[in-house]
């Protein structure tokens, strides 16, 4: 009577989802309707909503959904079966010891537990002997073409990869990682492996209602008008169909796991743990290849675990949402598809189905009303920001999971992988990044010791002279350029004689790394893995897409604004170190402009401020006000004036990345007024009459452009326009931050000091003309009515 009861209610249940679904047609609904992209269906609908843009449409379809699996949860049948299955599978005294599958058990389910496998698959031998003998006899033959150097390293890297692909889930995801490995690799078989794709045959049809009636305790019509016959995409660990809710009519892509995948890539984590092991035992190797494995395919068990899925899509809604926090040009134009949770299991993902474009569709991008270099730079800027401030990375963001929406935000697909950063560890990579690019040597060994590259008793002294020959070899094959760009590329050969990548991407960098510190026992720990996966992922789009587009070029600037807007001590030290030579007398004036640009074209700390680049220079210019500087100008010092009179502590509500930065100059200029920069004092006081010299003889006619500063690069009088225009930039963002800093500064003692200095060095160079000249000069940069 009980079943009889719940089938009248689901039918009855069922009868109201078809009136639902008929009104719901009639108003247009489903996500290309709501977004303005089906142009008959909205024209049918009018402006009545639906889809899952319309909030209270998604939460009833919801609600109703919740309503049809609790009818089928008193299934006495059903729920009879499952506890029968849950007793045999518990109860290891009824079937032997190792004889029910860790991944299969419901206290467990598929989770990485390789003790639990070797204990299973030793009842199974002949299993594991036929996986052995075709795993060992696809990598012997790469081995073996490898000794007796047999064709081309190209072609025995691309044979690699076929073995790998033929393999299976586990060794393609082997492959993929190994492809980032530059510490293990040759640069050959890294880009091979980086080809590697996991597009499969699709399971069948059944396996998918299957395992849908299976993980839903309701047949799929309940929820599915229908599920088609093959997938839209089929890996080698999951399959999605395009399908449609009967509630209300969603557009859902339906994420379902293969058949038989625990299994598999358990009985491989076994016989790849057994080589390591052996591997280990016999070669001596710079990495943990045991631990290589256990990441690789715990990380494996992750991805087949949904629900972590469905919670990092939650996270990085949140984070990029409207109102998130995550700043100009990433708050609400970046995003991931929404998650239908009544839907989704452990083995079954439920998403809204995005109707996007892929970066390389340059048509449907312009579209957008957007350039492939402009998603380029949101695609850095997104991964950076994800890395270095919230800890939280997509780690692929391959062509495949990133689309283009018709609104122009930028959606991150397939958030299977992700990876966790510490702010330890955050910090230590802005360092040795800011470090690699300064060839800073002895800093860059003691950031590399601190992020497990390098062991802890490492020769320091030893590790940073081998370092500084990679540098200077490095500098010697590059083409000759302006500043201290990141740049770099093609193949560089170390004293020893090797031949590694460039340094135009991140492979190049731990390349480089690896090479130099070969004897130094260096190794790439298995967390940065996926982060170098990710970074590599993100630098194989952008090339893909721009072959001039140089990610670490891109990202070193986003680098430099984090590195300002941190107030944490020890950055502050970095800082301190990054402008000022040595010896602590001199300030690197080359760096102090590409900080501040830096600043400027992050934003400035002004959410949604616009930014443009000087093409000369580099310089961020503001927008005029009113089309006038003079306005702009008068504006921005009013606005200063006021918060000088109210006393306000404007530190507390200003934008917070505008408050780190004012703080961040505040500390250096308290630096530069104590007993222990005065010799700093001295040197800033020569710089500027320098530049007043070399200013005054480009006013007084054409000759050569004299520099200063004495420091790492070379500074002229249009470096010094253009760091003033810079400055002027950088104040006018956020007044109320800066005024105080600046009045602060020059009402000390020791400020006035340096003024004297100054002025009595300035009677000493000007005449009447030249002065003249010099104020003409100023007011026309700073007042004139055109930009």
């Amino acid at each position: 009577m009980r079943r009889r009861a719940l089938d009248i209610a689901a039918t009855a249940l069922r009868r109201g989802r078809i009136a639902v679904r008929v009104s719901s047609t009639e108003a247009g609904g489903g996500l290309g309707d709501s977004r303005g992209r089906s142009g008959g269906a909205r024209a049918a609908g009018g402006s009545r909503g639906g889809g899952w843009g319309d909030e209270e449409h998604t939460a009833a379809i919801r609600e109703r959904i919740r309503a049809v699996r609790a009818s089928y949860a008193g299934d006495d049948g059903r729920a009879h079966s499952s506890s029968a299955a849950s007793a045999s599978s518990s109860s290891p005294s009824t079937s032997g010891r190792g004889a029910v599958p860790p991944w299969s058990r419901p206290d467990r389910h598929a989770v990485y537990d390789p003790a639990a496998f070797d204990e299973y698959f030793s009842r199974r031998p002949l299993k594991v002997m036929y996986r052995f003998l075709e795993v060992v006899t696809r990598l012997s033959d790469v081995g073996a073409r490898v000794y007796v150097k047999r064709g081309t390293i190209e072609e025995r890297a691309a044979r690699m990869r076929r073995h790998f692909t033929e393999l299976g889930p586990a060794f393609v995801k082997l492959g993929q990682v190994l492809s980032t490995r530059a510490d293990l690799l040759p640069a050959s078989y890294c880009e091979q492996l980086g080809q590697l794709q996991d597009n499969l045959p699709p399971a069948s049809r059944e396996h998918a209602l299957a395992l849908l009636r299976r993980e839903l305790d309701a047949p799929p019509e309940a929820f599915f008008e229908r599920i088609p016959e093959t997938p839209v995409a089929a890996a080698s660990l999951a399959q999605v169909y395009r399908a449609r809710t009967v509630d209300g009519g969603l557009d859902v892509a339906v994420k379902l796991q293969r058949p038989g995948l625990a299994e598999s890539v358990a009985l491989d984590a076994t016989i790849l743990r057994l080589i390591a092991r052996i591997v280990r035992r016999f070669v001596r190797l710079r990495s943990d290849v045991v631990g290589i494995v256990d990441e690789l395919i715990g990380r494996i068990f992750d991805e087949m675990d949904y629900r972590r899925e469905a919670d990092s899509i939650r996270r990085f809604r949140d984070v990029y949402r409207v109102g998130g926090g995550a700043g100009s040009g990433l708050e609400g134009l970046v995003r991931a598809p929404a998650v239908l949770d009544e839907l989704s299991t452990r083995a079954v993902l439920v998403m809204e189905w995005i109707d996007g474009a892929r970066l390389t569709d340059v048509d449907a991008v312009a579209a957008a009303g957007l350039t492939p270099s402009d998603l380029l730079e949101r695609g850095v800027r997104c991964s950076l920001h994800q890395l270095l401030e919230t800890g939280f990375m997509h780690s692929d963001p391959h062509p495949g999971n990133l689309l283009v929406a018709p609104d122009g935000s930028l959606v991150y697909l397939d958030f299977g992988m992700v990876v966790e950063v510490s702010p330890g560890t955050r910090r230590a990579m802005i360092r040795g990044l800011v470090g690699f690019v300064n060839r800073d040597a002895q800093s860059l060994v003691g950031d590399l010791r601190t992020l497990d590259f390098l062991p802890s008793d490492v020769d320091h002294a030893a590790a940073g002279a081998a370092l500084r020959g990679v540098f200077e070899a490095s500098s010697a094959g590059r083409a000759a350029r302006a500043g201290e760009d990141a740049g770099g590329g093609g193949v560089v050969t170390l004293p020893s004689g090797s031949a590694v990548r460039g340094t135009n991407d991140f492979l190049g960098v731990v390349s480089q790394l690896s090479a130099a510190l070969l004897a130094h026992d260096f190794r790439l720990p298995p967390y940065f893995a996926r982060i170098l996966r990710a970074l590599a992922a993100l630098e194989g789009t952008a090339t893909g897409i721009d072959r001039e587009f140089k990610v670490i070029e891109r990202a070193y600037p986003y680098v430099l604004a984090q590195l300002l807007a941190d107030k944490d001590p020890e950055m502050r030290d970095i800082l301190r170190r990054l402008v000022l030579e040595p010896c602590g007398t001199s300030v690197r004036w080359s760096r102090v402009r590409r900080l501040l640009n830096a600043y400027v074209e992050s934003g400035g700390g002004i959410s949604g401020g616009k930014r443009k680049a000087n093409a000369a220079g580099g310089a961020a210019r503001s927008e005029p006000f009113g089309g006038c500087r003079a306005a702009e100008t008068a504006a921005g010092l009013a606005a200063g004036a006021r918060a000088l009179a109210s006393g306000a502590d404007y530190s507390r509500h200003e934008d917070d990345d505008a408050a780190a930065a004012a703080a961040a100059v505040r500390d250096a200029l308290a630096y530069v007024m104590s007993p222990s920069g005065a010799p700093l004092r001295v040197t800033l006081v020569r710089d500027v009459l320098d530049a007043l010299d070399a200013y005054l003889e480009v006013m007084e006619g054409p000759s050569e452009d004299r520099g200063f500063g004495g420091g790492d690069a070379f500074f002229g009088a249009e470096d010094l326009k253009r760091l003033a225009e810079t400055g002027r930039a950088v104040y006018l963002r956020a007044p109320t931050a800066w005024a105080p800093v600046v009045v602060n500064a020059v009402m000390r003692e020791e400020a006035c000091e340096m003024a004297g200095r100054v002025a009595q060095g300035v009677s000493e160079r000007v005449t009447r003309d030249n002065t003249r000249r010099l104020v003409k000069r100023v007011v026309e940069h700073f007042f004139a009515s055109k930009p």
